[in-house]
């Protein structure tokens, strides 16, 4: 994991999912934590350069997040789900993480047929 960690820092693989959570504060809803560590162990299986965003709190977090490629931003009994720092839509807290997991395997998929991920447009 390290390794993985170091080459992905130095750019020398291009096929690695990342993970950008935030450090925690007092504005947190959801147990940020555990779904980062989730996800974390989840996308460690993808072979796609997607950037995803674990945050919790739905006030600064997609905009903290605006470099990745898809995210979530937690909020009482439910969470935003968002690309590119712009909000996709509501979802409520049981299913965000099977949400967000849906999300990355349409990335990847796409990555893995086209050999890149899907651009996009600024609103």
């Amino acid at each position: 994991k390290v390794c993985r960690t170091l080459l992905k820092t130095f750019d020398l693989t291009s096929d690695e999912a990342t993970l950008i959570s935030c450090p925690t504060c007092g504005r947190i809803e959801i147990d940020l934590i555990s779904v980062a560590n989730e996800i974390e162990d989840y996308i460690a299986t993808i072979k796609a350069p997607i950037k995803v965003a674990v945050l919790g709190c739905a006030v600064n977090g997609p905009g903290e997040a605006r470099e990745a490629d898809i995210g979530i931003a937690g909020a009482r009994g439910e969470g935003l789900l968002f690309r590119h720092g712009q909000v996709v839509r509501k979802i409520p807290e049981a299913e965000l993480v099977a949400e967000l997991k849906k999300e990355i395997n349409q990335l990847a998929s796409y990555y893995k047929e086209h050999g890149q991920l899907p651009a996009h447009t600024e609103k």
